[in-house]
């Protein structure tokens, strides 16, 4: 390298404010995603532009992991109490959430690659869209639904539609187990590591599968209580069925994230119902309140005795009276009447168009998932259960037929209402001598009925006592109010329906009465007369559950060890010492049937790292582990006539502080130099230096003290001066590369500050050495012309690299 170049393009320092945890880059877009102390996942530019801040979900939870999925447009976030949120990184969204037992310790996101000779035609496709309209966007009116983008989640509510092949996040904690989810939604297995020669498994500390899923790879620690021992281990599992029934988890895990999608969409539809009838118990109450403490003070009769005897002899007692002329006014119910009837509208609009539209297409999914079922050789042996699915889609048929129940419950509701509030008016028309409109003052016996059955339905039922405890709900300020809504609000409770339609005489439900053997038929969906809408809600939820859950049981029982590579032994008094090792980074290699293993196995910084390869391809999997120790020495090879490695700057010795996977074909490492000033370095290590007679052939399940039985190899003196760069005036404490994007940013040990590369760049270009050469004998201002020119040319680079970064 000639003198002046240096390798990989420092791009920027930038300060953080709050001390940084972990960092990892996109793999598809130049965008780094950072955890804090403070619980806080910060996602920044290349150009270290903050894009968004997502907040810690509770005080004092930590984050623990983060993994990209392959396309990089979601991550992965696990936390400290077991929760992992996938979120949008446009906007942060939360797209799906779930929670597994224990803290998260490990995550990794890896896709399926296909063979060469199959493209994503091969997959077969869910056409969905062909039969089923598509959902209507739900009107962002009411609370908390306000902030959310509705149209968005009825699109595409998880982001799965541009999902060609199968990706698995694989989640590990601090448990006995490993959890696979497809796509991060679909619990694809729970995979169970059970305790070795009175070890006791204490955390999973990384898991990776290989590229065509047959193979997975563990990285665990174990602690032997009675002498504390530690010890870690690499288990290697055969995952059968998750390679052979790929292309069927796939479609499966699709349908999972429609069915996800829809319950989200049932749930935000069900909240805005409850809002609107709030609405409305809100607009009564605000207006009976008064009237309800009068007649509380005056302690004669009550608010819908009053009401009732207005009806029936036409003569409103004096507090009514009052009431309706000084307090209510023509005017006001008017006005109290449109806001009701809205609310009334929005309700029905609800049901109609979202609600019913959505339980139509959960059951259709359903219905889909047990055709699938019965398919066993393809789908039944990964776990689905027919009868399960049945009685899931028996429940969903019922829901739908509460659904329409609720809608003739509301239309009957909507004739009282409107019957009521005309009344009313032509009452206190009446009362203020005006003479009502002829239309509104003929009252026939049908209007008298829904007036009463207002009255009935909604102002409690008659009774001193009732009336008692509502008038101290409302001076209370009590959930409970006087004006009830009933016979609508009760659908929308978790109890059982106070009032359940009279059905005794429909003729349909007399033929099934008298013919069992037709109203014990799986065609026929049961009718839950006594449930309400929010109970059938939940048990559908909990039945499809119980549906989707069992695959993973089912897979993850499949799942045989292979072999258990045991590593070394640390006493009690390094137990302690052992917060921030090992460092572990899993990679495998598609084409060479390859996954390889690197880890530390001393407190950081450390002398050596150690790689296990192991093959992935099952009919080599009797074949020897392979391991091998190295460490690295001076950098390059000693040349005295070389200023840059002199003996008096050549650094004989490098610890290790961090290492990580840049691409099949390089490792990253971080270094510190063993000298006075410790300066960092960063180096890029070709897997290629390593040959395979380097490696040291070990049996399945040995146990092996890595740290004193293997030779160590100094490759040091195989890198080149492009494959590392010094970092000068920092002390470093960890970082994070993307082969993908080639970058890399560095972390000082305070955690505040970072430095951002470009690793396939150098500081100076060869277009400046030419420059340099050609005008050495120019005057002052030419040079400083030039010099001008690079700086341009080296930010215009810089600039069109952050411009083909994700745009947001």
């Amino acid at each position: 390298m000639p003198s002046g170049h240096i390798a990989f393009r420092q791009v920027d320092e930038k300060h953080v404010s709050v001390e940084v945890e972990e960092m990892l880059w996109s793999p598809k877009f130049d965008l780094v995603a950072l955890s804090n102390v403070q619980g806080e996942v910060v996602l920044h530019r290349l150009s270290w532009q903050k894009v968004w801040v997502m907040p810690a979900p509770s005080e004092n939870v930590k984050v623990k992991a983060m993994a990209w999925r392959s396309d990089g447009k979601v991550l992965a976030v696990g936390y400290s109490t077991g929760h992992v949120n996938l979120c949008y990184i446009e906007n942060a969204e939360i797209l799906h959430k779930f929670e597994v037992k224990g803290e998260i310790t490990c995550m990794t996101w890896i896709a399926e690659m296909s063979p060469e000779n199959m493209n994503s035609t091969s997959y077969p496709e869910d056409c969905t869209e062909t039969y089923l309209a598509r959902l209507q966007p739900l009107n962002k009116s009411y609370g908390t639904l306000s902030k959310g983008n509705i149209e968005e989640v009825v699109e595409d509510g998880k982001k799965l539609k541009d999902q060609k092949e199968l990706n698995l996040l694989l989640i590990g904690h601090n448990q006995q187990e490993i959890h696979v989810y497809a796509y991060g939604i679909f619990p694809v297995a729970r995979i169970t590591i059970a305790d070795h020669n009175g070890f006791e498994l204490k955390k999973m500390c990384s898991a990776m599968l290989s590229y065509d899923l047959s193979c997975l790879v563990v990285f665990v620690e174990m602690l032997k209580e009675e002498d504390q021992v530690l010890e870690f281990a690499v288990v290697k599992l055969h995952t059968a069925l998750l390679a052979s029934r790929h292309k069927e988890l796939r479609l499966l895990a699709l349908k999972y994230g429609h069915i996800a999608t829809l319950f989200q969409y049932l749930n935000s539809t069900i909240q805005q119902m409850s809002e609107a009838w709030e609405d409305i118990l809100m607009e009564m109450d605000s207006k009976l309140m008064k009237f309800a403490e009068e007649k509380k003070k005056s302690g004669e009769g009550t608010v819908s005795n009053d009401f009732l005897e207005l009806l029936l002899f036409g003569t409103p007692s004096t507090e009514l009276q009052a009431f309706l002329l000084h307090e209510l006014t023509d005017k006001g119910l008017k006005k109290l009447g449109h806001s009701i009837e809205t609310s009334y509208s929005n309700i029905q609009k609800l049901v109609v168009k979202h609600l019913q539209s959505v339980a139509q297409a959960i059951l259709y999914h359903l219905s889909e998932l047990k055709g699938m079922s019965m398919w066993y050789e393809k789908f039944g042996v990964l776990g689905l259960d027919p009868s399960r699915i049945q009685a899931a889609v028996m429940i969903a048929g019922s829901f739908v037929l509460k659904t329409s129940e609720l809608q003739q419950v509301i239309d009957g509701s909507i004739k009282n209402f409107k019957a009521f509030f005309r009344w009313l008016y032509v009452v206190i028309l009446r009362l203020s001598d005006e003479k009502p409109p002829s239309e509104l003052s003929k009252m026939t016996q049908h209007d008298i009925n829904f007036v009463s059955e207002f009255l009935k339905d909604n102002f409690t039922h008659f009774s001193a006592e009732e009336e008692e405890e509502d008038n101290i709900a409302f001076l209370h300020k009590d959930k409970k109010p006087g004006f009830k809504m009933e016979k609508v609000g009760q659908y929308l409770k978790k109890e059982d329906l106070s009032y359940p339609p009279e059905v005794s005489g429909n003729p349909w439900i007399q033929y099934l009465q008298g013919s069992l053997h037709v109203k014990e038929s799986t065609l026929l969906y049961p009718t839950e007369r006594n449930k309400s809408l929010v109970q059938l809600q939940e048990k559908l939820e909990e039945a499809v559950n119980n549906v989707l859950m069992k695959p993973s049981i089912t897979i993850g029982k499949s799942v045989k060890v292979v072999s258990s590579l045991y590593l070394f032994f640390e006493r009690d008094s390094l137990v302690h010492s052992f917060v921030d090792i090992p460092r572990i980074t899993q990679f495998s290699i598609r084409a060479q049937s390859q996954l390889y293993t690197v880890f530390t196995s001393k407190s950081l910084p450390c002398e050596k790292f150690f790689i296990i390869r192991q093959q992935t391809d099952p009919s080599r999997f009797g074949e020897p582990v392979e391991v091998t120790s190295v460490t690295i020495g001076g950098l390059g090879p000693k040349d005295p006539n070389d200023s840059m490695t002199s003996i008096e700057e050549r650094c004989e010795k490098h610890h290790i502080l961090d290492v990580t996977f840049y691409d099949e074909k390089t490792l990253s490492l971080l270094l510190v130099e063993k000298t006075g000033d410790e300066v960092p370095i960063l180096l890029q290590v070709p897997l290629a230096f390593i040959k395979d007679d380097q490696y040291q052939k070990l049996t399945a399940n040995e146990r092996i003290n890595l740290s004193t039985t293997l030779p160590v190899f100094d490759i040091g003196s195989l890198i080149e001066p492009q494959h590392f760069r010094r970092l000068e005036n920092m002390k470093a404490h960890s970082f994070a590369v993307s082969g993908t994007r080639h970058t890399a940013t560095v972390l000082f040990s305070s955690r505040r500050r970072v430095r951002i590369f470009l690793m396939d760049a150098e500081e100076e270009d060869d277009e400046e050495d030419e420059e340099e050469e050609q005008s050495s004998n120019s005057d002052a201002d030419n040079s400083q012309s030039a010099s001008l020119m690079v700086i341009d040319q080296i930010s215009e680079n810089i600039e069109d690299k952050e411009n083909a970064s994700f745009v947001i």
